[in-house]
């Protein structure tokens, strides 16, 4: 639920494309319409290789060739620090106010989409098709077609608590780590961080074409879904 915006963009961002919860990815941060926008893509194993070989340039500080703990202690220290600070400058009240453009008290579908789109716009890109509608849905406890300041402060609460607990939670950074070190040495090789990424896509593409697409991203989440209700 990957990055949330604190400021002049962060009333939009809470009804604007599943930008609820800030998520930092391992390697460099990603603003929520480009996470969409890439799993909306088609991903190659070219391409697999291709972003870990970055990633992998970019978490390797010191450029020995490998990724070793002290290095993703300082990047789960940073993305900590940073959650933090935004679970702390969290203002349900001025979200409220800018998303609430002619002042009456409530927020209504036009205004989300209005907000949702200006937010793409100042970021250069677009808004996910149906992220903003789907979110507003959601927030919308009676189903009365507008959000209430009462609607919006229960949302901002579990907004709140799955900030607070993503920033005690370790980080992706530190879950590549645990998952990669294949043989348990204590660092990570670009070998074994494509090798562990390489194992990811080959679960993900259920054809076993080669490519990953989002329909088969959207069936193995599914999957998933499934399998968590059962246990």
């Amino acid at each position: 639920m990957n990055k949330f915006l604190i400021g002049g963009t962060a009333a939009a961002a809470i009804l604007a494309g599943g930008a609820a919860i800030a998520q930092t990815a391992p390697a460099k941060a990603h603003a929520p319409g480009a996470r969409h926008a890439k799993m909306a893509q088609t991903e190659t194993r070219t391409d697999v290789q291709t972003n870990v070989a970055k990633s992998f340039a970019r978490l390797d500080a010191n450029k020995d060739g490998f990724i070793a703990k002290d290095e993703l202690n300082a990047i789960e220290t940073k993305r900590e620090q940073k959650l933090e600070k935004r679970a702390q400058h969290f203002d349900p009240s001025k979200m409220f106010a800018r998303l609430d453009t002619n002042k009456d008290g409530r927020i209504t579908a036009a205004e989300a989409d209005a907000a949702a789109s200006q937010r793409a716009q100042a970021k250069g890109g677009k808004t996910a098709a149906g992220s903003s509608n789907a979110l507003f849905t959601r927030a919308d406890g009676n189903k009365d077609k507008v959000i209430t300041r009462a609607e919006f402060d229960v949302m901002a609460g579990q907004v709140r608590t799955r900030m607070e607990k993503k920033a005690e939670a370790p980080g992706p950074a530190d879950r590549m780590f645990g998952q990669s070190d294949a043989n348990k040495d204590g660092r990570v090789s670009l070998a074994e961080m494509q090798q562990n990424a390489f194992a990811h896509f080959d679960r993900v593409d259920t054809n076993h074409d080669g490519k990953v697409t989002p329909d088969e991203r959207k069936q193995v989440r599914q999957q998933m879904h499934a399998q968590s209700n059962r246990t």
